[in-house]
């Protein structure tokens, strides 16, 4: 049955000729969590316009009827939940990191010291479908609690991304094969997200759509996309895996996580400096990609005053070029290695974000937003896979459960400061320009800390030394292509494990 769906069901092509069927998985796995992302956003800038309108804000005009060019909006210092609707969408990022940072930690330690792996896989994936299928009844009635849903969705969609990275590093020995993984799958979700971005438009335009209508249509396009893309890869390909250790004595779920995390960084400061150097790099770097979204949606809304297909236009052209350029910059870190790669890619991060505003200052520079969405773009299709490919080649073998845990704790610890950030100088009316040029700060201290690494070559063959204690995915010592053979490693969930 395993081999009859994947052979069926597995449209990512450049993903399934890998011998190990769980990179096929992880790819699936990644295109629902693209289309989930890219939800998001028709959501925050419905959620923004709802929330305008239920303080008696000016809200920008919508459909044909509209002027050319359309009038510049009054300032809005009208309060919701004790603050201002522009506010919104970084007060709920805020939070979210918050709870993350809090309880990461448990998560972690549940999916390392007990064997329920991919139950937590499964289940985070079945309530992330059905709390978007919620969210699809978005209208101004709801929108309060569409808004506490979307606090919930993206911390469940965190746990989701605990247990999935836990499988990366088990996905091949080998460095390239690691780069060309993390670049595929990292193609295939912006594939996702492309696609996904073109058929929510199509369908909005040709509907005659506002804000909030197209975000119905995205959450109800989301539903039936979630559910296929997490069904096939959690019921057919992931394998469960056993505990990696038990849980030490005199410690509980509730403590040991962040006991290991206090331990574990001592250790790798003392034994693997180098992974301790790259956290801290991803702690400040995920904090500014993962929050640029937030902060994008927002300063496109009052700033440049894009309605929503404006918006999701700009998105498309991020997507457009992150795809090819994961391609791109895969071939260039092979060249000068993932620590080298790395940098560039924080240093790029921090030039195009702190130009930005400088020529994004209004309505009549809508235009320019496209130009940068084309350099983010550039930016989203190099960060992500070498990140990912760098801290991989640095862990040691048998902690990838743990250490994983900790990548995913590491990028949320920080993840709610560019928000707080943007909320505070948007609070004190300070223009939104200074707000997203904050956001490459942490860009610009992600790159200090990686320079200060020293030798990355000394730090892999260090971590390599230690490979024979990971366990790796069925068919991941194997060639490209190849049937899936030795599947008998671990236990692989079929249609009636499904049931959680």
């Amino acid at each position: 049955m395993v081999f009859a769906i994947s052979a069926k069901c597995c449209p990512c092509k450049p993903c399934c000729k890998w011998s190990n069927m769980e990179v096929t998985a992880w790819a699936l796995d990644a295109s629902a969590r693209g289309a989930m992302v890219i939800s998001g956003i028709f959501l925050g800038v419905a959620l923004l316009r709802t929330a305008k309108i239920s303080v008696g804000c000016d809200v920008s005009c919508e459909g044909s009827d509209c002027p050319d060019p359309a009038p510049e909006l009054g300032d809005c210092n009208e309060k919701v939940f004790g603050f201002k609707p522009s506010s919104l969408l970084a007060v709920m990022g805020m939070v979210v990191g918050i709870l993350a940072a809090i309880t990461m930690p448990v998560i972690g330690a549940i999916v390392d010291h007990t064997n329920y792996r991919w139950k937590i896989g499964a289940i985070s994936a079945l309530g992330l479908v059905l709390i978007n299928f919620v969210q699809s009844f978005l209208s101004q009635s709801t929108w309060a609690l569409v808004a506490f849903l979307q606090i919930a969705a993206p911390y469940i969609y965190l746990v989701h991304c605990v247990v999935q990275y836990a499988y990366l590093p088990e996905l091949t020995s080998d460095k390239n094969e690691l780069s060309d993984i993390t670049a595929q799958c990292n193609m295939w979700q912006f594939l996702t997200q492309v696609g996904y971005i073109i058929v929510v438009q199509i369908f909005a335009i040709s509907m005659g759509t506002g804000a909030v209508g197209t975000a119905r249509i995205s959450q109800i396009l989301l539903v039936g996309w979630s559910a296929f893309f997490f069904y096939v890869p959690w019921a057919e390909m992931f394998g469960h895996r056993p505990a990696l250790s038990s849980v030490p004595d005199g410690e509980t779920l509730l403590s040991v996580g962040f006991s290991r995390i206090r331990k574990t960084v001592q250790e790798m400061r003392t034994e693997y400096n180098a992974v301790f150097v790259c956290l801290c790099a991803v702690a400040f770097s995920e904090a500014g990609a993962n929050a640029f979204t937030t902060i994008a949606v927002s300063y496109c809304d009052e700033v440049l005053q894009m309605s929503a297909t404006e918006t999701s236009g700009l998105i498309l052209i991020c997507l457009v070029v992150a795809v090819p350029s994961s391609i791109v910059f895969s071939n260039l870190t092979k060249r000068i290695g993932a620590h080298k790669s790395f940098m560039l890619s924080l240093a790029w991060w921090a030039i195009v974000t702190l130009v930005a505003p400088l020529f994004m200052n209004g309505p009549t520079h809508k235009a320019n937003g496209y130009v940068f969405g084309i350099f983010w773009g550039m930016g989203f299709g190099w960060i992500y896979p070498t990140q990912r490919a760098l801290y991989c080649l640095l862990i040691p073998g048998g902690q990838e459960s743990e250490l994983m845990g900790i990548y995913i704790f590491a990028g949320q610890i920080l993840v709610w400061m560019p928000p707080a950030i943007f909320t505070l100088l948007n609070e004190a009316s300070v223009s939104m320009a200074w707000g997203l040029a904050s956001d490459a700060c942490f860009f610009l201290v992600a790159l200090g800390i990686a320079y200060s690494m020293g030798d990355f070559e000394l730090a892999m063959m260090k971590a390599k030394a230690t490979l024979g204690k990971r366990v790796m995915g069925a068919g991941a010592d194997g060639a490209l292509g190849g049937a899936n053979e030795g599947l008998t490693d671990f236990e692989m969930p079929g249609k009636d494990q499904m049931t959680v």
